[in-house]
C-alpha cells in the first residue's frame, strides 16, 4: 500500500510541473501579422513608399495595424536590383531592389538591424550571424542555421509598399521549429 502511494507520489510530481507549461502554441508560431494585401509601415504607423529608401538604406517596417507585433518586425532594404540572386522565383517579390527580411535573428530571436552595405549583409550584433542579403539572407557566418525569411513585396500604383504574402519560413529561433 505504501509503495503504491509513493508510486502515485512521484507520478504527481512529474505531472504537475508539465501542466503549468501551458497549451501547446500549435502553428502559432509559424503566422505572422503579415498577409498579402497588407501595406508596409513604419515605426508611427505611416506607409512606406517606394522612394522613402535610398540605395544602400535600411528602414524598420511593419505590418499596418500590427507595429507593436515582435514578429512583424522586418528590415527593408535597397540594393542594386542587378545584384539580387534570391532563390527561384522571388526577385520578383523584390521589385527596384527592395528586399525585406524578418529582423528576428533564426539562432536566437535578437534584432537583426545593422546592415554592412558594402558586403550586403545584416548583421546581428547579439551573437554576430551575418546574412547574405542578395542571395535570400543564407548565413555566412556566426551561429545562426538558417536564412531569414524573406517577406515578398509589391509596389502598389500610389508608390506604397504592400505584403504579396507572409514570410518565406518561420521567423525566429529555430528551436521554435523543432519536432513535438
Amino acid at each position: 500500500m505504501s509503495a503504491g502511494s509513493a508510486v502515485a507520489a512521484l507520478v504527481a510530481v512529474a505531472i504537475v510541473p508539465l501542466r503549468s507549461l501551458g497549451p501547446r502554441p500549435g502553428n502559432a508560431l509559424a503566422q505572422t501579422p503579415w498577409r498579402a494585401g497588407i501595406r508596409v509601415v513604419n515605426e508611427a504607423g505611416q506607409p512606406v513608399r517606394a522612394s522613402d529608401v535610398a540605395l544602400g538604406g535600411l528602414v524598420t517596417v511593419f505590418p499596418e495595424g500590427a507595429v507593436d507585433a515582435a514578429d512583424g518586425q522586418a528590415v527593408l532594404m535597397r540594393v542594386e536590383p542587378d545584384l539580387l540572386q534570391l532563390p527561384k522565383g522571388r526577385n520578383a517579390d523584390a521589385p527596384e531592389g527592395l528586399v525585406v527580411y524578418s529582423k528576428l535573428c533564426t539562432h536566437a530571436g535578437c534584432p537583426v538591424g545593422l546592415y554592412d552595405q558594402q558586403r550586403h549583409e545584416l548583421l546581428c550584433p547579439c551573437h554576430q550571424s551575418a546574412f547574405d542579403v542578395l542571395r535570400g539572407a543564407p548565413p555566412t557566418s556566426g551561429p545562426a542555421a538558417r536564412a531569414l525569411p524573406q517577406l515578398p513585396i509589391t509596389i502598389a500604383a500610389d508608390g506604397t509598399l504592400v505584403a504579396k504574402g507572409g514570410f518565406t519560413g518561420v521567423v525566429g529561433p529555430g528551436y521554435w521549429e523543432m519536432p513535438r
